[in-house]
């Protein structure tokens, strides 16, 4: 570290940043770029680059004295962090998308929404979107029947691949006059698929299209890192397409319809294995079809790039007080199914518009934020856990990690519906990780802390903190003032940058194996894969996903020391997820809910399995079923009545309520160890967490 970089001027920056366990790993294949020299960034570069990538979004004569050094020390250290979106893309040369996730709207023209998925899945985002009736059904029936043909350039290097898996045309030629170029850009491959859409509801009967521009697969992409998937997914999603709505010539399609349409493109967007599709599905519980929604991962080998969610609200309420057949049905139905693969969750839609201007359908992908139709979500987080003995520390970081997200606010939005949604609310979410450590640190169980006065007090005075700030900045910015401003989000990759526990979660595991996945085509990633083979470690071939390699830690949650260390008894204080009972979980949520988050929180109730659903599950493994064919079997009706009288109590007060069983699946992220069956393994502390993936469908890797 040279001397300009140790002034950061009155702030002390260690040599090496204080890196969670396996906190560099996530960050050397998550959020490290490569510089202008060729070389790639270290820790104090990427936070640098991001600082001052933030600030010179807005006039400099808004900057506070200072403000620069003061964030740089707070990420530097991890005593706060910006989203991964921000990471990643603060500070690059160019435009600036900072947005990790967006509300798919339902325009008067229905290519809009799919063109918008599109468009935001490929920057790298998460979409949600809202799939009730009220929105699909008042779009027209499919006018026409179109023939559609994919041409390409034989001389292009994945021609062959194409012929091959019989998506060309026999019948027209690239070099046809009529055909439609696709550009080989975002713009281009999100208006090629508006293209064919917008043809079957304006009556062409030949449309022709030339994917010959588009880079073959392994090329560089240089704005967003990685490399391309070639033509093959963009042709495969336009022919998949095209099918579906030709057998819909003269019928409307249906929410699952367009639900299909956006999974596809999510498998599209998946394919080149840089970015994730994160998505997030919603329907509303009185639709006559809620139950093909419920159901609509079973067996199908679909919908695997969305979270589901149930929407409710006071009406769902009141017909379950007054023993309404459809909502006990649903809500039963529902919470079979969180017990027996964690979906679908609930969003109480009637809590979620309190305190809003505009109607919010829908949530991102981890339902930490309730969004209007076409609006963006803009998130940081303070590590409570480095506070937890510093209440004047944790206040000015969640002042700075206000101003931060206001600045933001002014990053490039491409989309002119976005853009003014955006300039109206001005929406923020400023969060938390490390919740756990910052309670047992001060001597408060988990399972206690709903309860506990002081703990809901400072969660109130970190709320004031952060909305008197983005008031106070917002009038200096002369913009409106967030409509909202607090959250709480998983924090999946973040939290492990810095080793501690994810969002409001508490610790998973006291001793357990995790599973951390790499890419097998990203060359940053095949050089770590190669290191930890040289290093020992447990390495397979991923069973879901392919591309991508599984690298195993064993681990022993380093909280159990770090509170030994302060003088408690780790063993009564530090509780593991399967030891709080469901009710104190759902009731910490509550008070986060009401102390603290205006927007909503993201957090997954994990209960574990019965008996006889991780036998079957095991004994359909070792019968060789594929991972992702694996069916947990449904619980006992005992069970789910169980759940049902617990969580009836809560859901009122709760935006969102996901549940998820834990340790069923093989391969999964987690997996819990006896101390004594630690101990036969090589000692290696790793922090904890509950599930890169948002408990089911795939959050954005950044």
């Amino acid at each position: 570290m040279d001397q300009e970089d140790q002034e950061v001027r009155g702030y002390l920056l260690m040599d090496q940043p204080n890196w969670g366990p396996n906190g560099q790993a996530v960050y050397e294949r998550t959020y490290r770029r490569i510089k202008e020299n060729g070389q790639p960034e270290q820790w104090l570069d990427t936070v640098t680059r991001v600082v001052d990538g933030n600030l010179g979004l807005v006039d400099e004569k808004h900057h506070e004295k200072d403000e620069r050094d003061k964030l740089i020390d707070l990420f530097y250290n991890f005593k706060a962090l910006p989203a991964g979106r921000h990471l990643w893309m603060s500070g690059v040369p160019g435009r600036q998308f900072l947005f990790n996730c967006h509300h798919a709207g339902w325009g008067e023209d229905i290519t809009t929404h799919f063109s918008f998925t599109f468009d935001q899945l490929m920057q790298g985002g998460g979409v949600g979107a809202n799939y009730s009736n009220e929105f699909i059904d008042k779009y027209e029936p499919v006018k026409h029947g179109v023939d559609v043909h994919i041409v390409c350039d034989p001389d292009h290097p994945d021609y062959y691949e194409l012929l091959n898996m019989g998506v060309l045309s026999t019948e027209y030629s690239y070099e046809w006059g009529g055909a439609t170029r696709i550009d080989d850009s975002r713009e281009g491959w999100s208006e090629a698929l508006a293209t064919l859409l917008g043809a079957f509801w304006n009556c062409v009967e030949v449309l022709v299209l030339d994917v010959s521009l588009v880079r073959q697969k392994g090329a560089k992409i240089k704005t967003f890192g990685g490399t391309a998937a070639g033509p093959m997914p963009l042709a495969k999603l336009l022919t998949q397409t095209s099918k579906l709505l030709s057998d819909r010539v003269g019928t409307k399609i249906s929410s699952l319809d367009a639900m299909l349409i956006d999974h596809w493109i999510g498998e599209c967007v998946v394919s080149g294995n840089v970015r994730r599709s994160a998505r997030m599905s919603i329907k509303n519980w009185a639709d006559e079809d809620i139950f093909d929604f419920i159901n609509c991962k079973e067996n199908s080998g679909e919908h695997w790039s969305t979270n589901i969610s149930i929407e409710i609200d006071d009406d769902f309420f009141k017909a379950l007080k007054r023993g309404n057949t459809h909502a006990e049905s649903v809500y039963k139905t529902a919470v079979r199914g969180m017990l027996t693969n964690g979906e679908p969750g609930f969003y109480n839609r009637s809590l979620a518009e309190v305190g809003e201007v505009n109607p919010v359908p829908s949530t991102n992908p981890c339902g930490e934020i309730c969004l209007e139709e076409w609006e963006n979500c803009n998130l940081g987080h303070v590590n409570l856990d480095f506070f937890y003995d510093d209440f004047e520390g944790a206040v000015e970081a969640h002042r700075l990690m206000t101003r931060y997200l206001l600045r933001a606010t002014f990053g490039d939005v491409p989309n002119d519906k976005q853009r003014e949604v955006l300039d109206r609310n001005r929406r923020i979410g400023v969060g938390h990780f490390g919740f756990h450590g910052w309670l047992v640190k001060q001597g408060v169980r988990f399972s206690d802390s709903h309860r506990n006065r002081y703990v809901r007090k400072t969660l109130r005075d970190f709320y004031n903190t952060v909305r008197k700030e983005a008031r106070r900045y917002a009038f200096q910015l002369r913009i409106p003032e967030p409509i909202k401003v607090t959250t709480v989000a998983p924090t999946g990759t973040i939290s492990k940058l810095a080793g501690r526990t994810e969002g409001i979660h508490p610790i998973l595991f006291k001793y357990y194996i995790n599973r951390v996945r790499f890419s097998t085509v990203d060359p940053g990633q095949i050089l770590q894969l190669e290191e930890f083979e040289r290093e020992g470690y447990d390495i397979e071939d991923d069973l879901y996903t392919p591309n991508t390699k599984v690298v195993s830690f064993v681990a022993k949650n380093q909280l159990l020391d770090e509170v030994t260390a302060l003088g408690y008894d780790a063993d009564y204080l530090v509780e593991s997820a399967a030891e709080i009972p469901l009710a104190d979980m759902l009731a910490v949520q509550a008070m986060y809910q009401e102390y603290y988050a205006d927007n909503a929180v993201s957090f997954t109730v994990n209960v574990n399995p019965m008996l006889d659903q991780v036998m079957a599950v095991q004994k359909q493994f070792q019968e060789g079923v594929p991972a992702w064919e694996i069916v947990m079997p449904s619980p006992s009706d005992a069970r789910v009545e169980e759940i049902m009288n617990t969580m009836v109590h809560y859901l009122p007060q709760l935006k969102g309520t996901t549940l998820m069983v834990d340790g069923s699946r093989p391969q999964s992220p987690y997996e819990a160890l006896t101390k004594e069956q630690y101990e036969m393994y090589q000692l290696v502390m790793v922090g904890d967490g509950i599930d890169e993936d948002c408990a089911k469908g795939a959050c954005p890797i950044r």
